[in-house]
C-alpha cells in the first residue's frame, strides 16, 4: 500500500512541490517566516492590552485644594497621565493640535467656591477623537472620575444637612445601574484587534502564497510538467501542490493561538475543536479564492493585486471596527463575500462569547461553500496553465 502511495500521481506532485518549496526562499518566507514575524510584531504592539497613561493637559484657573484634588484623581486613573500644566486654554488647544496631548481638562476660576455652596460648576473636557477607540476610553475614564468626584461632593453636602452617610448615599444613588460587561470586561484592546489582525495575516499569506505558487507554473511554463505528473488531472495537481501549504499555515495558526491565549490572555470559553476546524476551512477557502482569481484573470500580477485589496477589505467588513448591524444593507451583503467574516463569527463566538456549538453550523457551512467554490474554476485554470499565451501575463 505504501508502494502504491509513493507511485501515485498525488504523491509525485506533493514531493515535487516540497522540493520546489524548500529550494526557494520566497516560498519559505511567505509560508512560514513572514507569518511568524508578523505575529511577533502584532504581539509586541498589543501586549499591553489596554491603552494607558495617555497624555492630558490641564488648565487650572482656580488653583484651589478642590481643583487639585480632582486633578489628582484624574491622574491616578490608568488611562490618563497629566503631563502638561498649560497657562491658558489656547495653549492647551495648541498642544493638542501638535499631538502633544490627547485631552485637555480646563477647571474654571471659582470652581471650589461653587462646589462648596452647592452650585453647578462645569469642567471643560476637550478630546482628540481622531482615534475613536482611544478617544472613547479616555473620555469614559475622565467622565467616571468627575462623576465619582461629584457624587462625593453631593454625599458630603447631604451629610452636612443632617443625613447619616447611608441616607446620604441613598439620596445620591436614587437609581443605580448594574452594569456588567459580559464578553470583554477589561475593555482589552487586543481581544478584538489582535484576534482579528493575526488571522488576517494568515489570510493574506495564504492567499498571496497560493497565487504565487500556482502563478509560477504559468510564468515559467512548467504547467504541462505539473499536470503530466498529476496524470493530467488538475484536481490532483492542485491537491498535491496546496497540501504542504495547508500544513504550514496550520502550524502558523497553532503559533497564533498560543500567542493569543498564553501571551495576550485571549479567553477560550467555547469549543476548541470548532475553532480549529474553522481555521482549516479558512485556509482552504482562501486557497480556492486564489484559484478563482487566477482563473478569472489568467494574470499572476493582477491576481496578486486583487488579492491584496480583497484580503484587506475583509477586515473592514468583518464588523469589528464598525458594527455590521450599523452598516447600510449593501455593505451588509458585501460583507458576506469574504470567508473572513464567517471565520470571525466562529472565533469570537467560541472564544469570547461561549456560544452553543450549533451557532457555528452556518459560518462553518459558508466556509465549506467557499472551499468548494474554487473547484468550479479548475477547468479554466487548466486551460491557462497549459496555454503558452498566458506566460506573458505575469
Amino acid at each position: 500500500m505504501i508502494h502504491q502511495l509513493k507511485n501515485s500521481s498525488f504523491f509525485k506532485v506533493l514531493v515535487r512541490e516540497v522540493n520546489r518549496m524548500t529550494s526557494n526562499k520566497i516560498y519559505l518566507f511567505v509560508t512560514l517566516v513572514g507569518p511568524l514575524l508578523s505575529f511577533i510584531l502584532v504581539m509586541n504592539i498589543f501586549i499591553a492590552g489596554v491603552p494607558s497613561s495617555l497624555p492630558v493637559a490641564v488648565v487650572d484657573d482656580d488653583q484651589s485644594a478642590t481643583s487639585r484634588q480632582l486633578l489628582r484623581m484624574i491622574d491616578a486613573t490608568r488611562i490618563a497621565d497629566i503631563s502638561v500644566n498649560a497657562s491658558s486654554l489656547d495653549e492647551a488647544r495648541n498642544l493638542m493640535m501638535r499631538g502633544k496631548c490627547d485631552a485637555v481638562v480646563s477647571i474654571p476660576n471659582g470652581f471650589e467656591a461653587d462646589v462648596l455652596r452647592g452650585a453647578n460648576s462645569q469642567v471643560l473636557l476637550l478630546i482628540n477623537n481622531t482615534n475613536v477607540v482611544k478617544g472613547g476610553l479616555l473620555q469614559s475614564g475622565i467622565y467616571k472620575v468627575v462623576s465619582t468626584f461629584s457624587t462625593g461632593v453631593k454625599v458630603q453636602t447631604a451629610m452636612k444637612s443632617g443625613a447619616v452617610q447611608s441616607q446620604a448615599t441613598e439620596q445620591v444613588y436614587a437609581v443605580r445601574i448594574d452594569s456588567r460587561p459580559l464578553f470583554n470586561p477589561f475593555t482589552n484592546y487586543s481581544y478584538f484587534i489582535a484576534s482579528a489582525l493575526m488571522p488576517l495575516l494568515i489570510v493574506v499569506f495564504t492567499l498571496l502564497g497560493s497565487i504565487y505558487t500556482i502563478g509560477m507554473e504559468i510564468r515559467k511554463g512548467t504547467g504541462n510538467d505539473w499536470l503530466k505528473l498529476a496524470g493530467n488531472s488538475i484536481t490532483t495537481a492542485l491537491a498535491g501542490k496546496l497540501l504542504p501549504y495547508i500544513f504550514l499555515m496550520l502550524v502558523n495558526a497553532a503559533v497564533m493561538n498560543f500567542i493569543l491565549v498564553h501571551h495576550l490572555g485571549f479567553p477560550l470559553k467555547g469549543y476548541w475543536g470548532a475553532i480549529m476546524l474553522g481555521q482549516l476551512l479558512l485556509i482552504i477557502a482562501y486557497q480556492m479564492v486564489a484559484v478563482i482569481l487566477l482563473g478569472l484573470t489568467g494574470n499572476t500580477r493582477l491576481s496578486l493585486s486583487l488579492a491584496s485589496a480583497y484580503s484587506m477589505m475583509a477586515f473592514t467588513f468583518s464588523g469589528l471596527t464598525f458594527p455590521l448591524m450599523g452598516m447600510p444593507m449593501l455593505a451588509k451583503i458585501f460583507a458576506h463575500l469574504f470567508p473572513f467574516t464567517y471565520w470571525m463569527d466562529v472565533f469570537i463566538g467560541q472564544g469570547l462569547r461561549s456560544e452553543p456549538l450549533v451557532q457555528t453550523v452556518i459560518p462553518l457551512s459558508a466556509l465549506v461553500f467557499f472551499s468548494l467554490l474554487g473547484w468550479f474554476m479548475t477547468a479554466r485554470l487548466k486551460q491557462i496553465v497549459t496555454n503558452k499565451l498566458y506566460r506573458r501575463k505575469i
